[in-house]
């Protein structure tokens, strides 16, 4: 059974201002099993650092919000249980990509994941927005309120960040990386692609639950 939990909007991006609503509908539920008979192919961004073994047969790439809650849950519920029996396993590379979706903020935490990028640390500030997220457009994603969480990652240069993220280097990537997911047929946050480049990735969209990413990721590895 699905459960279609996270942000979604009908067909397409809206140029602007991306909002969304968690929906539990049969059309809902019939969107995400058809989605799950197609695949797409697409080249995963060179940028993009990985979690898991180079060697490894199958890659997820996640396409997610700092701000969503369903991409919390996703990151509470499902990710920990992936990561121990396929990513720690060398079978399944991890890639998370940032996305600007639920709100203004979702593009400063963004441009932050980059900036902690600089020194190594992308996963770290990835496991650290998570685990302290606040509501969506409650202001917790300020540039203020970001830098204050960043300085709570073990290793970081607090001020080479502040410079970062200040200077919005980083702005254009998330914006071209928002329009990228679109162009994959993203929707909805979190979605999840499973697949390679030679066989193309099945997306489950919406934070589900680890039964059905083991499904598509053993059928993917066979």
């Amino acid at each position: 059974m699905f459960l279609v939990i996270g942000y979604f909007i009908g067909g397409t991006f809206p140029p602007s201002n991306f909002t969304g609503a968690a929906k539990e509908s049969n059309v809902a539920i019939q969107q995400q099993e058809q989605a799950q008979q197609q695949t797409v192919k697409f080249s995963i961004p060179s940028f993009t650092p990985s979690r898991g073994s180079d060697s490894a047969q199958l890659n997820i790439v996640e396409f997610g919000d700092y701000q969503c809650p369903f991409c919390e849950r996703f990151f509470q519920k499902t990710e920990p249980q992936i990561m121990q029996n396929y990513v720690n396993t060398g079978k399944v590379k991890f890639y998370f990509e940032g996305i600007q979706f639920v709100g203004p903020d979702s593009l400063t935490l963004g441009q932050g994941s980059w900036c902690a990028d600089e020194q190594g640390k992308y996963y770290e500030y990835h496991d650290q927005m998570y685990s302290k997220q606040g509501e969506e457009n409650s202001g917790w994603g300020t540039p203020d309120k970001v830098k204050a969480l960043a300085a709570g990652i073990t290793g970081l240069d607090k001020q080479k960040f502040n410079s970062c993220l200040d200077s919005k280097k980083y702005e254009s990537r998330v914006q071209q990386l928002t329009s990228f997911a679109q162009n994959v047929g993203v929707t909805g946050t979190p979605t999840n692609f499973i697949g390679n480049n030679a066989k193309g990735y099945i997306p489950i969209v919406g934070a589900q639950p680890y039964d059905v990413f083991k499904e598509v990721i053993d059928r993917q590895l066979s």
